[in-house]
């Protein structure tokens, strides 16, 4: 399952979402089309778990800060952290390109399985200190929103360090004012860039 999932982002990543078909999937994944039919009900279906599995796996290691974040600024750094992994993956980067109104939709009305699993990393990661029930929810709604259009915006030149700091300082300002936390300088590994 992992090939046909792998195989599913590659396509993603090659034809978009509109023109990734199980085709090209099972031709990726060195399998057939009966095969992926036997085990998935539709071509969404398949992509829907594989981009789900994907999301899972970029919240995981958005988690991965240096311990020289200061603590009160874990919180913003692991939303800045899966904005860059979003932002920076192929698939995003080709559906930005090829289907920019998916990316409108997303920003615009966060309402899809995808949103729902940011969603519940938020309160989990980011906003679950918060005791207030209602404080908490309006505290995972500002940040979702505000971290969207940085999550499905792909930068024009990735791999730019300056282009990349910039971004996620700004990112970083909004998220810390969204937890109403004062900013912290992000942490710069040996180097100079942003991890």
């Amino acid at each position: 399952m992992a090939t046909v999932y792998r195989a599913t982002l590659e396509a993603l990543a090659q034809y978009g979402p509109r023109r990734a078909g199980m085709t090209q999937i099972a031709r990726l994944a060195d399998t057939n089309r009966p095969f992926l039919y036997r085990n998935w009900a539709s071509r969404d279906a398949l992509i829907r778990e594989a981009t789900q599995l994907e999301l899972r796996r970029l919240l995981f290691l958005a988690r991965e800060v240096p311990d020289t974040v200061p603590p009160r600024c874990r919180q913003a750094h692991f939303v800045v952290r899966a904005a860059r992994l979003l932002r920076e993956h192929p698939v995003v980067g080709t559906t930005a390109r090829t289907t920019p109104e998916l990316v409108h939709t997303a920003v615009l009305r966060p309402v899809s399985d995808w949103h729902t699993t940011a969603w519940l990393w938020l309160l989990e990661h980011v906003t679950g200190h918060i005791k207030a029930p209602a404080e908490r929810d309006s505290a995972t709604l500002a940040v979702l929103t505000t971290a969207l259009p940085y999550a499905l915006t792909p930068s024009t030149n990735p791999s730019d360090p300056e282009e990349r700091a910039a971004v996620d300082a700004r990112l970083s300002t909004a998220v810390h004012l969204c937890l109403a936390v004062a900013p912290c300088a992000e942490p710069r590994p040996p180097g100079g860039h942003t991890a």
